[in-house]
């Protein structure tokens, strides 16, 4: 397998076809808290990376916590154990000293508990309140067996219907290399426009990797019926990509164009570049709302070292109905 890695000058001119960047006007932090009754690590950058985008797109920010505690494994106790895991007043505290962090900035910010499950209260908020960014902290820890603890990225990623940014802990705030991956499907579009207008706003490189899978017909004609198909695809994402992205980007832009499966040239673009966040589609198969079996999304996130944003197609069907749960 290889990547073939186009000429970053081919972009300097490449022009929008028009259509709006994306942008975020109301967002949504998911916010928990370790032992101490402080922020986790992945909720304080979570806060941090929603100062930075509503100072920049002058969106208001939501801050939500789930009081609801289930069994949970605590690493303290070494054991199962069904105790909130800190003081809710220190948690309080913590949470009044985020919202006023961000007041000071000139952002306008609420705080918001709920009793339901976290995943459940934030698909609901983002459904009835018109939130067009969730974030939430990656949750880097394991539990005793050594699964990757996430639940709530995972369901958000799945059932959520607006694009989810999972923060990784310790990743800075301001994003210096963006990778987006696209299929060239109307999703992927908004993947590369909606990095682009993040890459313009950090002054970020931005790098776009879609990865190229020969059908079986190609195959079965030989290597020079493969060498046509490849240049000619490879040609044919070059212009789409180039389409989407802002003229006024002041970073050029580089396409990585791999031979292999989505999955694999995300992780390999990924590992070569160690980019701060990753941005890619999700996809709903299938027409059964919230069904994703297989999704390359989903797949990333206990795969990457890095953020990932999400972002759903138009036709996004969501498997949560207010009333119904």
């Amino acid at each position: 397998m290889g990547f073939i890695d186009v000429d970053s000058d081919r972009f300097e001119s490449a022009q929008s076809n028009g259509e709006p960047m994306e942008s975020f006007r109301n967002i949504l932090v998911g916010v928990d808290f370790g032992e101490a009754g402080s922020l986790s690590a992945g909720s304080r950058l979570a806060v941090e990376q929603a100062r930075w985008i509503a100072a920049n797109e002058r969106a208001r920010v939501t801050l939500l916590h789930s009081t609801r505690f289930d069994e949970y494994w605590s690493v303290s106790e070494g054991d199962f154990s069904d105790r909130m895991p800190y003081e809710a007043s220190a948690a309080r505290v913590a949470l009044e000293a985020a919202r006023a962090s961000l007041r000071d900035a000139g952002i306008e910010v609420e705080i918001e508990y709920s009793e339901q499950r976290a995943w459940l209260a934030i698909v609901e908020r983002v459904i009835r309140s018109g939130v067009d960014l969730v974030l939430v902290g990656k949750r880097s820890d394991r539990e005793h067996d050594g699964r990757l603890l996430g639940s709530v990225a995972q369901k958000l990623v799945r059932k959520c219907p607006c694009a989810v940014w999972v923060v990784k802990p310790g990743a800075p705030a301001r994003i210096a290399r963006l990778l987006a991956a696209t299929d060239l499907s109307p999703v992927g579009d908004r993947v590369v426009s909606l990095a682009a207008s993040l890459a313009e706003q950090w002054s970020a490189e931005l790098h776009v990797v879609h990865a190229l899978q020969l059908p079986l017909s190609v195959q079965i004609e030989g290597p020079d019926a493969e060498r046509q198909y490849t240049a000619e695809s490879r040609t044919a994402a070059v212009a789409e990509i180039e389409s989407r992205l802002s003229p006024a980007l002041k970073k050029s832009a580089e396409l990585h164009v791999g031979l292999t499966s989505p999955s694999r040239a995300i992780l390999e673009c990924a590992d070569r570049l160690k980019p701060e966040l990753v941005v890619m589609g999700t996809i709903a198969r299938g027409g059964v709302a919230g069904l994703m079996l297989g999704n390359t999304a989903e797949r990333m996130l206990g795969r990457l070292d890095c953020s990932l944003l999400t972002v759903k197609p138009d036709d996004f069907a969501c498997p949560i109905e207010l009333g119904r749960t």
